[in-house]
């Protein structure tokens, strides 16, 4: 039973590096589009990614991908070419990432089953 433990807990450290490049690459997007529908592309895609790679704890790296691009646009390391979209996409980003990362959970518990 702890080897199982154990597994489970490498896996979502293993998801939260992923999570952490998506998030690193949403942040990059939306200080670097002039349009917002790329910008919310890329954060459902990752989102759905993240929630479809840990179906029962996807909540979590739905908070932390939130956390990383929220981070990001108020220390604003670069100028974006958008302040209005960066900041609008930015404070969205947390809200998408959880709904995408629910549905895609979802979707990843039922193929489970199977």
């Amino acid at each position: 039973m702890t080897a199982k433990t154990n597994k489970s807990y490498l896996v979502l450290i293993r998801n939260i590096g992923i999570t952490i490049c998506t998030a690193s690459f949403i942040a990059y997007i939306n200080f670097n589009v002039e349009n917002g529908y790329y910008s919310m592309s890329v954060i459902a895609l990752s989102s759905f990614l993240i929630g479809f790679l840990e179906p029962r704890r996807g909540w979590i790296l739905a908070l932390v991908q939130g956390a990383i691009v929220l981070g990001f646009y108020l220390i604003k390391p670069i100028k974006p070419v958008s302040e209005d979209l960066a900041m609008f996409a930015s404070y969205l980003t947390l809200g998408i990432s959880l709904v995408f990362g629910f549905v895609a959970g979802g979707l990843g518990r039922l193929f489970e089953k199977k």
